[in-house]
């Protein structure tokens, strides 16, 4: 077990330090002045310049300085935002907790809609299978800026069922504590806190549908492919013919044996996921860390814009790592692999 934790802490490091080096080389490309663009600072004084090219090595070799960019970044350093000049991580810290709340929900509402569609459709008989398989396939091809933009379109402006942007109404004074809305408004006293929980709720219906969509799909398909194999397998016939129940054989046998590939696959979406949340972001106006890089992007905040992408692609990278240890603690031919 050791090992292969092991093995997944180098793979993690080796990761980091690759994408480390092309932000550094990407860093030093970019149009302004590489001291501006590492520090953040928008016109450093000579003082400023001399201590920044100390900091950053800039003068010694590039090895020397990749090094010195590393251990800055990796210690919480990630410059000044050259927008704003506040620090690059405190606002990482402001936006990023709105990202994840969404990211939550989508998920959650992924897995509750995917596996109990996935089992359905793994049915071979009848109409529903055939059409739940029709239906996540035009959900997987459907572009997820046309999506968010039609059910906006709908739903929020034509029919005024729900808000089409924003993440709640700014009439609620919300005591910031962790960041996450619902939480802070749970946790607040106020009187008017059940009225702002549902608003804050009624703002995360469209882009939560919108960003689930995408895993959703991923899911029922996964789990209707491993369920039919499952079913076919000697353990499940051995257990019908000694009269199990079939809903105990799909919820107890065979579905815990199906989560191991849907986890197995939805690590290797990760990318495109995360690629889905910052559209859905821009779309909905939503305040969180994937509109905040597009802002620094067409503001040209280099700094602000490598601190977000290098938050970005270590989320990516610690969930897929963590997706695939999950995976193969749920798959029993992995397991032989961590204890052995």
């Amino acid at each position: 077990m050791y090992t292969y934790l092991l093995r997944r802490i180098n793979l993690l490091v080796l990761t980091t330090l690759v994408l480390l080096g092309l932000l550094y080389a990407a860093t030093l490309m970019m149009p302004g002045d590489p001291i501006s663009n590492l520090s953040g600072i928008q016109e450093p004084t000579l003082a400023e310049e001399a201590e920044v090219i100390a900091q950053y090595r800039l003068e010694h070799s590039l090895l020397s300085g990749y090094l010195a960019y590393v251990q800055h970044r990796l210690s919480g350093d990630l410059g000044l935002s050259l927008s704003s000049g506040e620090p690059v991580l405190e606002q990482v810290a402001t936006y990023l907790p709105a990202s994840l709340e969404l990211a939550v929900v989508a998920m959650m509402l992924a897995l509750a809609v995917g596996i109990p569609f996935g089992i359905l459709a793994a049915s071979r008989q009848g109409l529903i299978p055939k059409l739940l398989w029709a239906l996540t396939l035009l959900g997987f091809s459907l572009p997820v800026f046309w999506l968010g933009l039609l059910l906006m379109l709908t739903f929020g402006i034509q029919l005024d069922w729900l808000p089409p942007s924003g993440r709640f109404n700014l009439l609620y004074d919300v005591p910031v504590r962790s960041g996450f809305l619902l939480l802070d408004i749970t946790l607040s006293d106020a009187s008017w806190r059940w009225a702002a929980l549902k608003d804050a709720i009624h703002h995360l219906v469209l882009p939560a549908a919108v960003l689930a969509t995408l895993p959703t799909t991923i899911i029922v398909r996964t789990i209707r492919i491993a369920m039919i194999a499952e079913m076919e397998k000697n353990y499940i016939r051995a257990l019908t013919a000694r009269g199990v129940h079939r809903l105990r054989l799909v919820l107890f046998h065979a579905l815990p044996n199906a989560l191991a590939p849907m986890f197995r696959t939805l690590s290797l979406q990760i990318g495109s996921l995360a690629s889905a949340a910052i559209i859905v972001e821009v779309i909905f106006s939503w305040p969180g860390l994937g509109s905040w890089v597009l802002t620094a992007l067409h503001q040209g905040d280099f700094t602000a814009l490598q601190g977000g992408i290098l938050m970005i692609s270590l989320f990516i990278i610690v969930l897929g790592i963590l997706m695939e240890i999950l995976q193969a603690l749920l798959n029993p031919i992995s397991r032989k692999e961590i204890h052995g």
